[in-house]
């Protein structure tokens, strides 16, 4: 019997209720309906009951469809139109015409006319009415949806593999090892997108990675989206079976199609099964998209190969902070503890963490905290169905301990296999594991577990559950030399499998292995067990420290904050200390770190980073209230001994720095990952930080009022920022410290400087975050150098432009001043003065720009002017004006001697700037022989050795040209002392510079050459783009061998050297200019030092015309050293490390003129030093396809050994990948 006759016999033998199912579940697939809501059938039941319609569907547009089933026997047609009918009786349905849309008629009648066919359709005027009959139910139940034929009737279509896409997530949520693939789908979007595309414009998709990362849950969406497209698509779940008959039943008709295979490699005769679809004629459009895990792709991606080109998209596994929003949005899993756990558990696998996180809903977090329920209820079962034996199992413990293995090189795999299991045949048992997916086999030479959580699992079965090897034995067998990876197995054991008994057993093992341990591996037990047995290990500890020696050091000479970006603990006592913050040996931890500081002050550092980064805030300090960092800061201020001892007190300064701070960040280590995440964290306002923070700043208070430490409080008093925190916070933390700050740490009734500028700071943040101001933040105004500070320094504001700045400044400036007397302006600089010496090099730059705006609004007064200048100079020029605006203001208004006389009359800092200055700001007309002469003194005094005065040659040029010998002499001097070539010679930026330059020296080249070389000698920043030197060149050509010599010695300089390199080819004896420098940089050189030289020199050019010289010259020069493979070989060397892309037409060059096959031996085909990023691998391949590319080149028997040379190299790269390829997997996979 056909299948059809199968299901319409079966159909014919329903109950009206079960029909009624049978029909609904058909109509939601046929329609898509969403909700079909049923009334002629008892709830639970099969039975039908009286209603009318039998069933509806509500639609999008608001209208209804309304279904009417008959009975399972044969129908009249006047039964099937009187159903239709009573829809419209209003005694039986009240729903007006215009709300139905269409009316559908399931019925098993096979003896309905045409006729009446056609007169039960226009039963009802302008109402769609849709007959299915039994024929047409039954074909497609047999044909379409064969799913419905099997769960409802009980009729096998198929095999049961090919399913649609919502078959496909009933069958695999069915299955309870899987997490459930009807859910939200998050944090794919990119890949859904790659894939869709993919799968548009390829044949085949390949998605690869490891397993429970979600491909199929991401090849799904794929699929739902091109459902919704005019194409079939169909969802392939292997069950062992032969899916050839079902190729053929499901894609018999020509058409669009996307066949959609999970886990690929668990497919029956896959290969066969490829070839059937792949092979199909042009009228089956048939895409394929594959799942596979990563240890089974290269098989897939194999056999795919022989029929199309597949696609490959390698999908990561989920990071933490991606599952946790999966959790918060799937199951609505909110508490962070539970989050957190959970992604311990899941290590990066989603189908584990929705199980887990199921679990936790249902049981609460104790089902969570110790996960031995949810590992045995998911792997227990891949243990049975496996039907793994004790062999398989110990196999899979020593690989997921010492693994990843590669063969007899893996020491602890062969402790461990000698020691527990000597008679395992290793090959049978792991290529049976391989074969069930359990392990990976990379290569058939490294092998380790495919699934991570599954390893775990192994190692709780056989450590605790079977207890098979104990674990004292394991800690002794693994220390010192696999210490790491006993540590990562007992951590996994007590983070995951979190029971009391557990953790005791390990507990006792771990003290009993410390007890038996051998003399000599104290401080590896001490290290890794601390917390174990806190006692044993802070006896060891104290006893380290008994015996330390005092050093004598003092802090006075140390600086700490240069130090303060290394961030490593050397000390490894000091590091263990700083493990102890929420155990309760916490107190005792602390007394022995300062009781070490004590003898060693000069470790200064470790201690700072692990008080710091390990003992105050982190992300469980709320838990405890701030509890530790409290007894922590009072511990450390008690040693201070109120600032008498001075060490302690700055170790207590710079602890309560990081104390003070809002914002705190720190990094993670990612479990199982070599990756870490940085967090960075805000300390939100709590009443518990605020008695912190009053404690700080009354201890604070304190240690101010003595000298040595008051420049490092207002230090930490001007950095304090409330970084991080709302609006609320911010004002509760600016409140709480400027309340005890007022009272306790400033001057109120005469605040000095310091004490006005935090008043001042405090009241600044308060008007930005809109805190209350009363009258104590305006205690300011009382501090006069303070008065003085505001009015200098420049406040820019956001919005404002820089001219806007200015102008404002200078407008406030000149209100400030505009009473002033000269007494006000006498105090005015003893301020600044004073300013000086107290702030920060930053501030100074502005107040010396806002003095010199002081100057700027005197101008309107000149006699006034040189008054206040008068007095600037008495008080030593605070600030250091630079003097140049000051100089020409007073050169045009009371002319050179009165200025020359004012400005040498005075003693001060810098004066020797100010009268030069006068020589360079004078125009033009005013220079007379007396000006002349008194430049001449005035240089000439100033040339000694050591002078701080160089004149510069712009300046020089103006006066040398009136006076020779001041000219020769300036000249004779700046030769005799090379360092002062550089700043006489200035940037040579700009082409007038350079033209007065090449002036000036016009009579004497040589020794501007002398000066140039010299300045080079000196300085990077000479002659910025070559200009001079090119200026020079074309007079004195001789400097170019002068050049590359200096350049041979000052190879690796970071100067202009490669633009003045790159230059040189444009020059007429460009030829002549490249032989000498390659002759001194190249030809002497060894083939590993090229580099450099060889970058100066040939570059790759944005001028076409300069890099088809270079070509030129290259080619040339092997023309005509073809017979010298040493030349040769230098020359090769050149291409292939600076223009690579040149390298294959020069090495076939080579060869056409010289075919030595032991000659082409000698070239370095590749760069002789190389690096890379990642992987290795990508620069292997690249080498590999250059090798046989040359080779497939060469044609010809005078190249036979050639292409035997190259083939060989060939092999031996491709023997030097896998062994790269091997390294790099087990460095990568190697988390412990």
């Amino acid at each position: 019997m056909s299948n059809v006759n199968l299901i319409q016999s079966a159909i014919m033998q329903l109950e009206g209720g079960a029909f009624q199912k049978l029909f609904d579940e058909y109509l939601y697939k046929k329609y898509k309906f969403k909700n079909i809501q049923t009334l002629g059938v008892q709830t639970a039941t099969n039975k039908p009951t009286k209603g009318t319609p039998d069933s509806y569907v509500l639609t999008d547009d608001g209208k209804y469809i309304l279904i009417n089933y008959g009975s399972v026997s044969s129908q009249p047609a006047k039964k099937i139109q009187d159903d239709i009918l009573s829809c419209f009786d209003k005694a039986k349905l009240s729903l007006s015409k215009d709300k139905i849309k269409k009316i559908i008629c399931g019925h098993c009648s096979t003896n309905i006319s045409i006729e009446q066919f056609s007169g039960i359709k226009e039963s009802i005027e302008g109402v769609a009415v849709e007959l299915i009959g039994i024929d047409t139910l039954s074909h497609d139940l047999a044909l379409i949806y064969p799913h419905i034929a099997k769960d409802e009737l009980g009729i096998p279509i198929d095999t049961n593999q090919f399913f649609d896409v919502e078959d496909f997530v009933k069958a695999y949520d069915a299955n309870g090892i899987n997490a459930p693939l009807d859910c939200e789908f998050f944090y794919r979007e990119s890949e859904i997108s790659e894939t869709y595309n993919s799968v548009n414009d390829n044949k085949v998709t390949i998605l690869t990675g490891p397993s429970g990362i979600g491909k199929t849950r991401l090849a799904l969406e794929v699929c739902r989206k091109k459902d919704e497209e005019e194409v079939k698509v169909y969802c392939i779940k292997s069950n062992g079976n032969m899916l050839y008959e079902d190729i053929k039943y499901y894609i018999s008709d020509p058409g669009q199609y996307l066949i959609f295979f999970d886990d690929a490699n668990m497919v029956a005769s896959l290969d066969n099964v490829l070839n059937s679809i792949l092979t199909l004629s042009e009228d089956y459009k048939v895409k394929v998209l594959i799942t596979v895990r990563d240890y089974a792709q290269d098989r897939v991606i194999n056999l795919v190969s022989k029929y199309s080109t597949p696609n490959i998209i390698e999908i990561g596994r989920f990071k933490n902070d991606e599952i946790e929003e999966i959790l918060k949005n799937d199951l609505e899993i909110l508490n962070p503890d539970y989050l957190k756990k959970i992604t311990e558990i899941a290590n990066g696998n989603i189908r584990l963490a929705v199980l887990a996180g199921i679990r936790s809903i249902e049981y609460g977090y104790p089902a969570i905290k110790n996960a031995e329920d949810i590992f045995k209820n998911y792997y227990g079962r891949v243990i049975d169905d496996a039907k793994l034996t004790k062999d398989d199992i110990m196999m899979l413990f020593f690989i997921a301990v010492a693994g990843p293995v590669k063969g007899s090189e893996n020491q602890l795999f062969n402790i461990l296999k000698k020691s527990y299991g000597n008679e395992i045949v290793e090959k049978d048992i792991v290529e049976n594991l391989y074969s069930l997916e359990l392990v990976d086999w990379f290569k058939n030479e490294i092998t380790k577990i495919s699934d991570q959580s599954f390893g775990n699992y192994i190692m709780y079965y056989v450590l605790f559950e079977k207890k098979w090897i104990n674990v004292e034995k394991l800690i002794s067998i693994g220390f010192p030399n696999y210490r790491n990876k006993v540590i990562y197995v007992l951590n996994t054991l007590m983070e995951i499998f979190n029971s009391e008994e557990l953790l005791k057993y390990v507990e006792n093992s771990i003290i009993s292995a410390w007890e038996n341990a051998p003399i000599g591996q104290e401080m590896e037990y001490l290290e890794s067990f601390y917390r174990v047995d806190s006692d044993k290990a802070l006896s060891i500890i104290k006893n380290h420290i008994d015996q330390e020696n005092t050093v004598d050091f003092d802090l006075r000479s140390y600086d700490i904050n240069s130090k303060k970006n290394y961030h490593n603990i050397s000390t490894k006592e000091i590091e263990i200390l700083g493990g102890y913050k929420y155990t309760d040996n916490f107190d005792d931890a602390i007394d022995l770190l300062m009781l070490y500081f004590t003898k060693r002050p000069d470790l200064i550092m470790d201690f700072y980073f692990v008080l710091s980064e390990r003992l105050l805030y982190d992300k469980y300090s709320w838990r405890n209230k701030c509890i530790h960092e409290l007894r922590l800061l009072d511990k450390l201020w008690c040693v201070t001994e109120e600032g008498a001892n001075y060490n302690n007190s700055i170790l207590y300064l710079q602890i309560s720095e990081c104390a003070l701070k809002t914002e705190i960040s720190f990094t993670e280590e990612v479990r199982n990952s070599r990756s870490v995440n940085f967090v960075r964290m805000t300390l939100g306002f709590t009443g518990e930080i605020a008695t912190i923070r009053t404690r700080i700043w009354k201890n604070l208070a304190i240690l101010r009022k003595n000298e040595e430490y008051r420049n490092i409080v207002n230090s930490i008093l001007e950095g304090i920022h409330f970084n991080g925190l709302n609006e609320e916070d911010s004002k509760k933390y600016l409140q709480s410290d400027f309340d005890v700050i007022y009272e306790n740490v400033i001057d109120k009734d005469k605040p000095d400087f310091f004490d006005a500028k935090i008043v001042a700071r405090y009241k600044k943040v308060a008007g930005q975050i809109g805190a209350t101001i009363d009258e104590r933040y305006l205690i300011s105004k009382r501090n006069s150098e303070f008065k003085i500070y505001k009015m200098l320094i420049r406040e820019h504001l956001s919005g404002r432009t820089i001219e806007e700045d200015k102008k404002i400044r200078k407008d406030f400036i000149s209100k400030e001043i505009s009473s002033y007397t000269l007494d006000d302006y006498r105090r005015l600089f003893v301020s600044c003065r004073f300013l000086e010496k107290t702030v920060c090099e930053r501030e100074q730059w502005s107040l010396n720009t806002g003095l010199d705006c002081v100057f700027e609004a005197l101008e309107d007064n000149s006699e006034f002017y040189i008054d206040v200048i008068t007095e600037y100079f008495n008080e030593n020029s605070p600030f250091k004006l630079n003097g140049y605006r000051q100089i020409k203001y007073l050169l045009d208004h009371i002319g050179y001697e009165a200025t020359l006389d004012l400005v040498s009359g005075k003693m001060f800092d810098k004066k020797d700037n100010w009268l030069s200055i006068i020589w360079e700001c004078l125009p033009e007309e005013s220079i007379n022989e007396k000006v002349v002469n008194d430049y001449k003194e005035f240089v000439l005094n100033n040339l000694g050795e050591g002078s701080p005065m160089v004149p510069t040659v712009q300046v020089m040029n103006r006066y040398g040209e009136r006076d020779r010998e001041l000219k020769d002499k300036v000249i004779e001097a700046i030769v005799n002392c090379p360092k002062n070539s550089a700043t006489f010679l200035g940037y040579a930026y700009y082409d007038e510079e350079v033209e007065i330059i090449l002036h000036f020296f016009r009579n004497d080249l040589d020794a501007l050459t002398r000066i140039y070389m010299n300045a080079i000698e000196n300085s990077n920043h000479v002659d910025y783009g070559g200009k001079l030197f090119i200026k020079i060149f074309e007079q004195r050509p001789t400097i170019w061998n002068e050049y590359v010599d200096w350049a041979k010695d000052n190879i690796h300089r970071d100067g202009y050297e490669q633009e003045i390199f790159e230059l040189i080819w444009t020059v007429e004896k460009w030829r002549e200019c490249v032989d000498y420098a390659y002759s001194v940089l190249v030809d002497d050189d060894m083939g590993f030092l090229i580099k450099e030289p060889a970058r100066l020199l040939f570059a790759k050019s944005q001028d076409g015309v300069v890099l088809e010289r270079k070509k030129l010259w290259l080619f040339d020069k092997l023309h005509e050293r073809s017979l010298d493979v040493e030349k040769c070989k230098n020359l090769i060397d050149v291409v292939v490390t600076v223009l690579p892309d040149w390298k294959l037409e020069y090495i076939r060059e080579f060869l056409k003129e010289n075919k030595k096959p032991e000659d082409f031996e000698k070239l370095n085909l590749f760069s002789l030093s190389y690096s890379w990023s990642g992987s290795e691998v990508p620069l292997i391949l690249e080498k590999i396809e250059f090798l046989q590319s040359l080779k497939d080149s060469l044609k010809g028997i005078d190249y036979i050994n050639h292409r035997k040379y190259l083939e060989e190299q060939r092999r031996r790269l491709e023997k030097y990948q896998e062994k790269v390829e091997l390294r790099e997997y087990l460095e990568n996979a190697d988390y412990a």
